[in-house]
C-alpha cells in the first residue's frame, strides 16, 4: 500500500462502489418484525392497556429488556427525547436545580432539563468523545441535582469516574445510551450502573421501532415517578405491578408518553436480536479492524475508552492527534472510497446555529428556571475549549452489520494507504 499514489493526489481509490447499509437496527429488519407487528393488527389490541384481546407487546418488551440490561424496572416510551424527560422527573430535577451535560451532545440532552425548569451546564468531553470526569467534578455545585452522561456513538467513555463524582454529593447520574444501547462498561450493560438510563429507538438508532424509547432504572422511586409522569400523573395496573402493587405517590401533573403496542412490538423484536444481529456483527468488525490496523499502522490511534470490550464497535474513531492531520486525514480517506464524518447529528452545542440563533437577540442565552430570577448563564464555546478540536482531531467510518468481510478488507486497506503513504501530513 505504501507505494500507491494516493486517490487525493490523483491515484486511484481503494473502492469505487459504495458501502453497505448506513443503518443499524433499521438494515436488519425482518420476518421478526412483520411477524409481531402483524399480530397487533390481527388482534385490534394497539393500545397498550387494553383492547378487544389482550394486549402484551409492551409489557412483554419491558419484561425482557429488564432481563436484558440487568435492571429492576422498565418503562417503554414513545422517544429517546421523552425518556429523558421522564428519567429527569424521574430523579426529581426541577427548577432551580443544575443539570451537567456534555458539550458534545444531540438537542434533548439540552432541553430535557430546560423544560424540567432547570440550568443545563455545559461540561467537556475527552477523548472518549464522552463527558471529561474531571470538568465535570469542576463544574459541580450546590445546585447540580443531575448529571447526564451521553455515551457518544457506541463508546462507553469513563462512566465509572463520572460515578465517582457524582456520589459523594449525592447527584443522580443519568445515562444516554441512545447511541449506544446493548453496550456494557465491565460486563454490565449501560443504563445499569447510573441512578436511571435512557434509550432510544429512533431509526438511526442500534436498535429501532422508527420511533419509541425506554427509561431504566434500580430505583423504585425513580420509576414511579417517572412511569407516572409518562402518563399523565396515573399509575396503570402493569406498571403498578414492577413495584409489587405498592406505589408510594399521589397522582401528579404529568405528561403523556405512552408507548402503542406496534412500537412495542418492533421493538420486542429488534431486542430480541440485538446481540446476534447487530452487535455481535458490528464488534466482529470492529475488533478486526482494530487489531489488523495496529499491526499494519504503528502509531496508529484510535478514541480512548474505558472498556474497549464494551464499546457497541458502531463506529471506528481514529485519533489523529490535531484538527490539521485529523481534517487531511479524512478528505484523504474519502477520496479512497470510505465515507467518513458525522453519523449523528450530535454536535458541539456551544458552537451550533442552535445557541447562535439565540444569541442574535440576547446579548447571553436567557435564563432557564424561575430559580435564578435576573440570572444569565454564557453559553459560548470557550466555556469548552477542548470540545472543537477533539472533534477535528477524530475521523470517523461506520460499521454496520450489512457490511461484509470484502468491505471490512477495503476500509482496512483504505486506511493502511493513507497512513503508510509518503505523502501522508505528518
Amino acid at each position: 500500500m505504501s507505494g500507491k499514489r494516493l486517490a487525493v493526489h490523483g491515484g486511484t481509490p481503494v473502492r469505487t462502489r459504495p458501502l453497505s447499509a448506513s443503518y443499524w437496527g433499521a438494515s436488519v429488519v425482518g420476518d421478526e418484525e412483520l411477524a409481531l407487528v402483524t399480530e397487533v393488527i390481527r388482534s385490534r389490541c394497539l393500545f397498550r392497556a387494553y383492547g378487544e384481546g389482550t394486549p402484551h407487546m409492551v409489557d412483554d418488551l419491558e419484561r425482557e429488556a429488564r432481563a436484558f440490561f440487568g435492571v429492576r424496572h422498565a418503562l417503554g416510551v414513545t422517544s429517546g427525547s421523552a425518556a429523558l424527560f421522564c428519567a429527569l422527573a424521574g430523579v426529581g430535577v426541577g427548577p432551580g436545580d443544575e443539570v451537567i451535560v456534555p458539550s458534545l451532545m444531540w438537542l434533548s440532552d439540552f432541553n430535557a432539563p430546560v423544560l424540567a425548569g432547570a440550568t443545563p451546564v455545559v461540561a467537556d468531553i475527552d477523548r472518549t468523545l464522552c463527558l471529561d470526569p474531571a470538568d465535570v467534578e469542576r463544574k459541580i455545585t450546590p445546585r447540580t441535582k443531575a448529571i447526564l452522561f451521553v455515551y457518544f456513538m457506541g463508546g462507553v467513555g469513563h462512566i465509572d469516574r463520572v460515578l465517582e463524582a457524582a456520589r459523594p454529593h449525592g447527584i443522580a447520574v443519568v445515562e444516554d445510551c441512545a447511541q449506544a444501547c446493548g453496550a456494557s462498561f465491565r460486563g454490565r450493560r449501560v443504563g445499569s450502573l447510573g441512578t436511571a438510563g435512557c434509550y432510544s429507538f429512533q431509526h438511526n438508532k442500534i436498535m429501532t421501532s422508527g420511533e419509541g424509547g425506554m427509561v431504566v432504572t434500580n430505583d423504585p422511586l425513580v420509576f414511579e415517578r417517572a412511569a407516572r409522569f409518562h402518563d399523565l400523573g396515573g399509575l396503570r395496573p402493569a406498571l403498578a405491578a414492577q413495584l409489587d402493587g405498592k406505589p408510594r405517590l399521589d397522582p401528579f401533573a404529568g405528561s403523556q408518553f405512552r408507548m402503542n403496542e406496534l412500537t412495542g412490538a418492533a421493538a420486542l423484536a429488534q431486542l430480541r436480536k440485538l446481540d446476534t444481529a447487530v452487535l455481535g456483527v458490528t464488534r466482529r468488525h470492529f475488533r478486526r479492524l482494530t487489531a489488523e490496523l495496529r499491526a499494519a499502522c504503528p502509531g496508529i490511534r484510535f478514541r480512548d475508552s474505558g472498556d474497549p470490550d464494551g464499546d457497541a464497535g458502531i463506529s471506528l474513531y481514529l485519533d489523529l492527534g490535531t484538527t490539521e492531520r485529523g481534517a487531511w486525514f479524512g478528505k484523504a480517506l474519502a477520496a479512497e472510497g470510505i465515507p467518513v464524518g458525522a453519523t449523528t447529528r450530535a454536535c458541539n452545542l456551544l458552537s451550533s446555529e442552535y445557541v447562535h440563533a439565540k444569541r442574535q437577540t440576547h446579548d447571553a442565552m436567557p435564563p432557564f428556571g424561575p430559580g435564578q430570577p435576573g440570572a444569565e448563564r454564557r453559553y459560548a464555546p470557550d466555556l469548552c475549549p477542548n470540545t472543537d478540536p477533539t472533534i477535528g482531531s477524530m475521523v470517523s467510518v461506520m460499521i454496520t452489520p450489512r457490511l461484509t468481510e470484502a468491505d471490512v478488507a477495503d476500509i482496512r486497506d483504505a486506511v493502511v494507504k493513507v497512513w503508510q503513504s509518503p505523502e501522508r501530513q505528518p
